[in-house]
């Protein structure tokens, strides 16, 4: 079955089970250069954190309390009319920051279960101005699609972000990004700001990521005239405290 990010995002009985249909006749995509073999959850973090606060760097625990990473996934399509705009919530990740002030030996690594994923929260749609109103049984469906057909999280329970090659220019910083899911990694150098103060740091930006570039396929039904964009719209927000 295809890895189509399907938003579950059809009002009618006859759209639902053509896009079923759809879904499952299409061919899986071919991987891209950046895409490579995902490391096993047991390998993570990969790096001694815990002995790693020294003079030139100090390391910092993430607070997931406070940390919020949002993924807005939009509809597309001359029948986008029918659909919904959704947003995902990584739910109780955690993780670690070596930060080292000139910045070479700068790193973090992130994780988070993809069943403690939350779609469409309340508090998250109003926060990205969504403009439509999924009922409950809408979001259930695609939280089930999401991980069961999309996603595999029976076979893939975990995703995995990590920062390497810190590079700072005043105020704003980049890293070149993995992210691990579903059995495949994508890297990329990103943008962010990070700001420390006293024992708590925090990091915050926004940021596209293409399905395609993570191996997926975004779903399309009714010959593309109904489809889910290909671009994420990934928000987020990290705050640690030093370990």
């Amino acid at each position: 079955m295809s890895r189509g990010l399907s938003s579950c995002m059809f009002r009618t009985p006859l759209l639902l089970l053509l896009s079923a249909l759809l879904c499952a006749c299409q061919p899986q995509p071919q991987p891209a250069d950046t895409l490579a073999p995902a490391a096993a959850p047991s390998e993570w973090p990969g790096f001694d954190y815990a002995d790693s606060d020294t003079a030139s760097g100090t390391v910092f625990v993430l607070d997931p309390l406070v940390t919020r990473i949002d993924v807005v996934v939009r509809r597309d399509g001359p029948l986008a009319r029918f659909g919904h705009d959704h947003v995902v919530t990584v739910g109780e990740p955690d993780g670690f920051l070596l930060f080292d002030d000139t910045g070479p030996d700068s790193r973090a690594a992130l994780r988070f279960r993809l069943d403690n994923l939350v779609v469409d929260s309340a508090a998250a749609r109003a926060r990205h101005e969504l403009d439509t109103d999924p009922d409950a049984a809408d979001i259930e469906r695609t939280r089930e699609n999401l991980l069961e057909h999309v996603l595999d999280a029976g076979q893939w329970p975990w995703a995995t972000l990590g920062l390497t090659g810190f590079e700072r220019q005043e105020d704003h910083y980049s890293a070149m990004l993995t992210v691990a899911i579903s059995g495949s990694a994508y890297s990329g150098r990103q943008p962010f700001r990070l700001h420390r103060a006293g024992e708590r740091v925090r990091v915050d930006g926004f940021f596209i990521l293409r399905q395609t570039e993570l191996g997926i396929e975004p779903f399309s039904a009714l010959g593309g005239g109904l489809r889910v964009a290909d671009p994420l719209e990934i928000h987020f927000r990290i705050e640690a405290t030093r370990y």
